[in-house]
């Protein structure tokens, strides 16, 4: 059975798409289901070092990263993965993960199943331009938002992150 198309052919330019400030990280909406006929949503991030994600799962969707320029150390599954321009990473569904950028201006591609990539229009916070902010900690308010959508997105949050030294 074929889907019926609906989406229609688009370009959103290197510095173009939503932004949103996700954990100190900048998230831009590059695709989303409504574009991509409910196929995949796409979601480019630039951080800093320093910033990182707690541990946590998504239980009923895979992640797929692609790293553009920089580094990123992913734990996927108790195991710690250095990625750096052109390396690709993949997050099952069900698999703890966490994430940590290593070195400033590094910037990847989150794949998402169509329809998560609102996730972060949902927990992030508005942001005008295409800057990475600081890593600083998460503010309360950051996790305030975390916490009112993991039901909705089914994630979990497990613990602070293994690849912080001072996360425990």
């Amino acid at each position: 059975m074929s889907k019926t198309q609906t989406a229609k052919p688009m370009i959103r330019h290197a510095d173009e798409g939503e932004t949103y400030n996700i954990f100190n990280g900048l998230a831009i909406l590059k695709a989303t289901a409504a574009e991509t006929n409910g196929s995949f949503g796409l979601v480019e991030q630039r951080a800093n070092a320093g910033m990182a994600t707690p541990l946590h799962v998504h239980h009923s969707d895979d992640e797929l990263f692609y790293v553009v320029e920089g580094q990123v150390t992913f734990h996927v599954d108790g195991e710690d993965l250095v990625a750096g321009p052109g390396d690709t990473v993949f997050a099952p569904h069900g698999v703890p993960h966490a994430f940590r950028v290593d070195e400033d201006g590094s910037r990847w591609l989150d794949v998402r199943e169509g329809g998560k990539e609102q996730f972060f229009a949902d927990i992030g916070l508005d942001i005008e331009g295409y800057g990475a902010p600081p890593a600083d900690p998460p503010t309360e308010e950051m996790q305030e938002r975390l916490g009112r959508y993991l039901e909705t997105y089914d994630l979990e949050i497990l613990g602070p992150s293994p690849l912080v030294e001072d996360a425990a």
